[in-house]
């Protein structure tokens, strides 16, 4: 199945699944038991946007648990982790996203946290299109994870060559090591 109609289903479902609130909490839970995270010295999430899982709790608390916290800011094409004290340091870019202002690359990253609409059994996520996250991973060494709502998930996701699978993927009701 093309991509692009994938795009359109899995927006739609993601955006009705209901208690999102609640199962974001519970992602947030399940993420601070995990030892990836734990083991983490820097996590690199991205910041939610409409109805992805929420992510500004497990910002705080990546805070809160003493971690270096770095979040995506897009320069050109590339996207880099950059690194911040809080929310409060964001402020929305063009598209309504919030992102820092400017900031520089960070050169360790133990962990990423990254969105997607759909996740297959094999670690492959479908994103959406612009390979901001494909790029980093390429360029990167990190552990990799997905966070998603269980509804995400599905047994294949159309990817190219060039497609980087994850290490892992976090749900509500699911942990996966790919």
């Amino acid at each position: 199945m093309d991509k692009k109609v994938l795009r359109k289903e899995y927006f739609k479902k993601r955006a009705n699944i209901e208690d999102r609130q609640e199962k974001s909490d519970t992602i947030k839970n399940r993420l601070r038991d995990l030892d990836i995270y734990k083991n983490a010295e820097s996590v690199f999430i991205f910041i939610s946007f409409k109805s992805e899982v929420n992510t500004h709790e497990m910002i705080k608390m990546i805070k809160e648990d003493g971690k270096r916290l770095l979040v995506p800011l897009v320069k050109g094409d590339e996207m880099i982790a950059t690194e911040i004290d809080g929310i409060e340091d964001l402020r929305e870019n063009h598209m309504g996203i919030l992102e820092p202002k400017d900031g520089e690359a960070a050169d360790k990253i133990d962990l990423t946290i990254t969105p997607g609409l759909a996740f297959d059994k094999d670690g492959y996520r479908l994103g959406y299109g612009g390979g901001y996250y494909d790029k980093f991973f390429a360029k990167n060494e990190t552990t990799s994870l997905a966070i998603g709502f269980d509804e995400q998930r599905t047994d294949y996701v159309p990817h190219e060559d060039y497609d980087k699978k994850v290490d892992y993927l976090l749900t509500d009701k699911n942990f996966i090591k790919f």
